[in-house]
């Protein structure tokens, strides 16, 4: 999984017009994020490190591997492409009627909110729960002939859980990025593999591989989080 960032742009004030940042605000909040950026790649690169040192390569791994492909196709779909070439827009339209019509009516940027968001949670909440309940058939088409099929699945219904919390955290990327600001959505990698590389340290001896997968559904739950 890899990290995508965006160019910081203008900062909105909460309820009011866009203002037009310094060079030095954009110079700070650019470096800013560039460097948490480049904290999450360095963390993914110990991730996979620290994977191949505790659990080497044999067929335990390959269980692991295996279940890891939910969330990875699910970062791309959530976080990475769809759900902001959909919410971004739609953020952006609600802040522009926002300001426009000042406080008069309704906020257009909270009933967005209130429309969106729960139809948002609820949907990644039944596909991840699809997800965990089909993980016996899914893993077989994944991944034919694998030995340590239980395994797979076992972590396969930890891993489903991303599902959610991807689709919450490209949720509120897309609000921040729409909101001009980048530092939260830009530390959402850091976050992810923290929780992969502590669940690892702390219960790889005793859990083995299932320890991974317990580590990447606390990152994805940690991705939410820290844009909270």
């Amino acid at each position: 999984m890899t990290a995508r960032t965006a160019a910081p742009a203008e900062e909105a004030r909460p309820g009011g017009p866009a203002w037009a940042p310094s060079n030095r605000f954009l110079a700070r909040a650019a470096l800013l994020t560039a460097a948490l950026t480049a904290a999450g790649a360095l963390l993914g690169l110990l991730r996979d490190r620290l994977l191949a040192r505790t659990f080497g390569a044999g067929p335990e791994t390959d269980a692991f591997l295996v279940a890891w492909t939910v969330p990875e196709f699910a970062s791309t779909l959530l976080i990475e492409d769809a759900m902001a070439l959909v919410l971004v827009p739609a953020f952006s339209r609600a802040l522009a009627l926002r300001a426009g019509a000042g406080a008069r009516g309704p906020d257009p940027v909270l009933g967005l909110v209130r429309t969106t968001l729960p139809a948002t949670a609820a949907g990644a909440a039944a596909a991840a729960a699809l997800a965990a309940a089909a993980a016996p058939l899914l893993v077989p088409l994944l991944a034919p002939g694998l030995p340590e099929r239980r395994l797979a699945v076992d972590c396969t219904r930890l891993t489903a859980t991303c599902v959610l919390s991807f689709a919450l955290a490209g949720y509120f990327s897309a609000a921040l990025r729409a909101h001009g600001r980048y530092l939260a959505p830009a530390a959402i990698y850091v976050a992810y593999n923290t929780g992969i590389v502590t669940a690892v340290v702390l219960l790889g001896p005793a859990r083995g591989v299932r320890a991974a997968a317990a580590g990447v559904a606390a990152g994805g739950a940690l991705m939410a989080l820290v844009q909270a």
